[in-house]
């Protein structure tokens, strides 16, 4: 079973054991609280409109962090591919284009997984530097060692990019609205319903499951190489094989 259909199924039990606690709490208070409009609709709906708007604004603002994030491994990956078939030519870069494919082998085999329990990797950190050392070690062609400092450079940037969106991109006080607003979603659902029936029921758990559908999207997105949904290293991967078969 893949893993995310397996996590809605526990949303979805969660769900019902929250649908089933308010239906327990209404019986259970004798439908004394239907005596009276506790909340009005009307601010109820306003509030739910206002707790949507920040769903929304975190989707959207995390799902761009997310296509940023995975665009640049790959232009990082194309950087490095650059490099490799730009110094092919020039005399001594044997150790240069050594070190620029154990840099990108280093990436796929170590860095991803470390970025997915929220740190870089010090050997392929390592790795890059010795990029730099055998770069200062060729002979200068002013033309492509231009081209190749330039593109080490890009590929430099992508990997600091990679580095600051490790642990979370959504500002921790939308955090708190959100956890906050779940609670108060829940509370007004129970008092606003005064004549619950099958209908009614069924449409609140609805509710309630993509409200929680939604901020576990949002906090398996926070972090773009972890969580269910997270950036793959194919591209790296692709650009190694195309290093190895390089002639």
């Amino acid at each position: 079973m893949k893993p995310f259909i397996l996590l809605f199924f526990v949303i979805l039990f969660i769900c019902v054991l929250v649908s089933g606690a308010l239906l327990l709490m209404r019986r259970k208070g004798g439908g004394r609280w239907r005596d009276q409009d506790h909340i009005q609709p009307s601010l109820f709906n306003f509030f739910t409109t206002l707790y949507a708007f920040f769903i929304g604004f975190a989707i959207v603002t995390l799902w761009s962090a997310f296509l940023t994030a995975k665009t640049n491994v790959t232009r990082e990956a194309d950087s490095l591919l650059i490099i490799y078939r730009t110094a092919k030519h020039l005399p001594g870069s044997e150790p240069f284009r050594q070190a620029v494919a154990t840099y990108v082998k280093t990436v796929i085999d170590r860095e991803f997984d470390a970025m997915e329990k929220g740190a870089m990797s010090p050997e392929a950190a390592q790795r890059f530097d010795d990029i730099w050392s055998r770069f200062y070690e060729l002979v200068n062609d002013p033309n492509k060692s231009a081209e190749l400092y330039s593109n080490i450079t890009e590929a430099s940037r992508h990997r600091s990019s990679r580095a600051s969106t490790l642990r979370g991109n959504l500002y921790p006080p939308i955090w708190m609205i959100l956890l906050f607003g779940l609670v108060a979603v829940i509370f007004g659902t129970y008092f606003i319903n005064r004549a619950p029936t099958l209908i009614s029921l069924i449409y609140e758990f609805m509710v309630l499951f993509l409200v929680l559908a939604c901020l576990y999207f949002i906090f398996d997105i926070d972090t773009p190489f972890s969580g269910l949904i997270n950036v793959q290293p194919e591209a790296c991967q692709t650009v190694y094989l195309k290093m190895l078969n390089s002639p």
